[in-house]
């Protein structure tokens, strides 16, 4: 994988569509060290924002806003912990991710895009790579349905893939 060294929004979505490549051809993925851990930094929100920054390698000046999702827990069932919702935007162009537990200790990023059947702003895949961001950019098969896909609240009441 390689580090965007540029911080406009077109070297973020090279970089990580040359590690989609790099990584659907076999070529060895690069070590950037261990994740940074949530319980260490100053906040939750810092602490989510620098797992974010780790797996999509993104450098330090690069403007993560970090919030409150008001719509989806931070783990399956919670009533009163909510998601984080990580704005990655430049210029008019914008992503936006939640994170949130699905299994014990593991903290898993899902990328808002519109659902296929409804058009509501629903975790879509998971990205927990900059390989991850690169397959989706490309549209290719290799992503992961996000695991509060079919189960978000912000579906519409019609849709047809909301499950549960």
């Amino acid at each position: 994988m390689r580090e965007a060294t540029i911080t406009s929004m077109e070297a973020i979505e090279a970089a990580a569509r040359h590690a989609a490549l790099d990584r659907a051809d076999g070529r060895a993925v690069t070590d950037h060290g261990t994740e940074p851990s949530i319980l260490r930094a100053p906040s939750e929100h810092a602490g989510v924002e620098a797992a974010l920054r780790h797996r999509l390698r993104l450098p330090g000046d690069v403007r993560l806003g970090v919030y409150e999702d008001l719509n989806h827990p931070l783990f399956p069932g919670a009533q009163h912990f909510r998601a984080a919702r990580i704005q990655l935007s430049q210029g008019r162009r914008a992503y936006f991710f939640i994170g949130t537990y699905e299994t014990p200790g593991r903290l898993t990023f899902s990328l808002i895009a519109p659902c296929p059947d409804c058009g509501a702003p629903v975790p879509s895949v998971t990205i927990n790579s900059q390989a991850d961001f690169g397959d989706w950019l490309m549209d290719r098969d290799d992503t992961s349905e996000a695991p509060s896909f079919r189960t978000s609240p912000v579906h519409r009441r019609d849709c047809s893939l909301v499950s549960g």
